[in-house]
């Protein structure tokens, strides 16, 4: 069984994230209601505020039962093997929150007709045009060095310590440092020894692209106020991609010390630990930035151009809009942007996001043939 401290943390995690997911309900612009445009003089209506709650209950029956079925799985397994379970845990608590979401705007699209809301769509936008009055408002180039250096860090040391790795190693191991049950096996080799350091750049280049993404994002003008709202827009920008570069310092970090571990052969309990404390660290990070956000004011900027229901796809998760030239708009609930997925760049987007990952980990499984 996972020890108690392992089982504490890893608990711990489960439920800030699902608190995470849970709470992104509760910011973002008051007037939209999983995607649904509520009148301003509506946000505090009894029955928005029963749909808001009725997503918390829901998020929490999913989280109550994904807990309880996991510790029934991992309560006779060792650490290794248990990992893999909570791992699995933490990621159905994303697609297994779609199903709250698809709930609750159903509820939303409801309310809306039986109310007959007509919000009218402001359709005046300004266009921003670069100026030396403003700083970029995103994180330049250079702050992406630090995870280079700690790139090239990594790949100095394995070269130092080239000799000194067997020519035959487990790619994995238990905490007992015996190769779990994978068995995953691999040969000295450039591309076996370094892969981490491979994915330390993918990585660092897909954050880097994110945070590009937040620069290009559309900077939509509230006409009455068109200088206050532009200077939000711009501070919100900037705490987006300082928390983009965090978590990618951190995950590249992690990946090094991965690494080392994985050469040097250290104890598994070491790197739950450092996994733990990172993972903490980001959602930290997020929690940090949300509340932030939702103190200043800048979790109410809208997009007007976005607002109309029917252009929102997949319970409200996606945005296909042709007519709509912008690849990425705010989210219509919670923080953030998504993809207009009715533009080829925002469908390869999507792909590069997704597919990117998914091959490194093809890469690494068939390192292990």
């Amino acid at each position: 069984m996972m020890m108690n401290g392992t089982l504490i943390a890893a608990t711990s995690l489960y439920f800030i994230q699902a608190l995470l997911i849970s709470a992104q309900n509760f910011f973002g612009p008051r007037t939209l209601l999983f995607g649904v445009s509520v009148p301003a003089t509506e946000t505090q209506d009894l029955a928005v505020r029963r749909i808001r709650v009725q997503y918390i209950f829901l998020m929490g029956i999913i989280v109550l039962v994904m807990a309880a079925a996991c510790f029934s799985l991992i309560r006779y397994l060792g650490n290794a093997h248990a990992l893999v379970y909570f791992l699995i845990a933490l990621l159905l608590q994303f697609p297994l929150s779609g199903i709250a979401i698809a709930i609750c705007r159903q509820s939303a699209l409801r309310l809306n007709a039986t109310r007959g809301w007509q919000v009218p769509i402001e359709n005046r936008r300004s266009a921003i045009i670069s100026s030396r009055r403003f700083r970029s408002p995103v994180l330049g180039l250079p702050w992406f060095g630090a995870h280079l250096a700690v790139i090239v860090v990594c790949v100095v040391i394995a070269l130092v310590k080239w000799n000194d790795i067997p020519v035959y190693f487990a790619i994995h191991r238990n905490a007992d440092r015996m190769p779990d049950w994978y068995s995953w096996y691999s040969t000295k080799s450039i591309s076996s020894v370094f892969y981490e350091n491979f994915g330390q750049l993918i990585g660092t280049g897909l954050f880097m692209l994110l945070n590009l993404i937040a620069a290009r994002i559309r900077t939509s003008l509230d006409p009455n106020d068109p200088d206050g709202s532009l200077q939000k827009q711009i501070q919100y920008k900037r705490i987006n991609s300082f928390v983009i570069w965090g978590i990618s310092l951190g995950l590249t970090v992690f990946l090094g010390l991965f690494q080392a571990g994985r050469i040097y052969s250290f104890k598994l309990d070491l790197w739950i630990n450092l996994t733990f404390a990172l993972m903490l660290t980001a959602y930290l990070l997020l929690l940090g930035m949300l509340v932030y956000s939702r103190a200043k004011g800048l979790d109410q900027l809208r997009d007007f151009s976005s607002q109309e229901n029917h252009h929102w796809k997949m319970t409200g998760t996606f945005y296909c809009n042709p007519d709509d030239p912008a690849i990425f708009v705010p989210k219509p609930y919670g923080m953030g942007w998504t993809v207009n997925i009715a533009k080829p760049m925002g469908r390869l987007t999507i792909s590069a996001i997704v597919g990117i990952p998914l091959l490194f980990l093809v890469w690494v499984w068939l390192l292990s043939k």
